[in-house]
């Protein structure tokens, strides 16, 4: 029995399934150390499962662990899944490593720091300032600033928001004000923030397709992509070229996923200009 029991754990520290709870180092320098903090709903949180070798850490690349109120930071290796607890507990792959891969592509010595704080479901006045899930999300990014440097928000949702009119006509305005918000709590009115557009294929699916939902989905693609011209210090992300996880169509593949990632790094760094 003793035997099955040490071959198990051995097998699960070979999948890289304990990694999360292995004790990491943080740069010395808190310039070294970039964060990026992780919002929105599924398709940040990821909307398809993992595959071998998604738990394989990323090399210059961790996320930041739940702590409760008052504790400092704490830090796993850079793994999928970054989201393991929103919702459900379900292990799902997102674009928040592949983003930080090519980020880290032209910046040697930079460690960068994930705080996934996106959560599946949730329409954007539950993501907003007074939510749980916000100060979640400003007390760990408040907790990492201890250690690290801020650099942006990666945002990724809106799909909610078009099951209804009234939700879809309030979008920009909460957009907008939510970004005021999360600048303001963190201390840096310049604070960039990208947001990613919906997926093309979101709006084509049995459930998503009638000419109503369409036109909101439409319009919530609208106000995300006039973003950079209306809010100063954001990006856009486009979503051609993707494809779906499941007939749904309301999730990016993993393929896409990865894609995703790499355009957000692509968007920050045409943002503040290759170094």
């Amino acid at each position: 029995m003793k035997t099955k029991a040490i071959l198990f754990l051995a097998s699960i520290l070979i999948t890289g399934g304990l990694q999360a709870k292995e004790p990491v180092k943080v740069p010395s320098s808190k310039k070294d150390f970039h964060l990026f903090l992780l919002m929105g709903q599924s398709n940040m949180s990821g909307g398809v499962g993992l595959a071998a070798g998604d738990t394989k850490p990323v090399p210059q690349v961790l996320k930041m662990r739940w702590v409760k109120e008052g504790e400092v930071s704490k830090w796993a290796p850079g793994a999928h899944p970054l989201h393991p607890r929103r919702p459900n507990k379900k292990a799902r792959f997102g674009p928040g490593l592949s983003f930080a891969e090519a980020y880290l592509a032209n910046k040697p010595g930079v460690t960068v720091g994930l705080i996934p704080m996106a959560w599946g479901g949730r329409s954007i006045a539950q993501l907003s300032k007074g939510s749980e899930i916000y100060c979640d999300a400003i007390r760990h990014m408040k907790a990492a600033m201890q250690v690290g440097t801020l650099k942006g928000v990666l945002w990724h949702q809106g799909e909610s928001d078009t099951v209804e009119q009234t939700r879809t006509d309030a979008y920009e305005n909460r957009l907008h004000r939510l970004i005021e918000d999360v600048r303001k709590d963190l201390g840096n009115p310049q604070l960039p923030f990208i947001v990613g557009n919906l997926a093309e294929f979101y709006g084509t699916g049995k459930d998503h397709k009638a000419p109503d939902r369409v036109a909101r989905i439409t319009k919530i693609k609208e106000i995300l992509r006039r973003l950079p011209k209306k809010v100063p210090h954001t990006g856009f992300v486009e979503s051609t070229g993707c494809s779906s996880a499941a007939r749904a169509k309301v999730h990016f593949d993993r393929k896409s996923s990865l894609l995703m990632g790499k355009r957000y790094a692509k968007v920050y760094d045409d943002m503040f200009g290759k170094p």
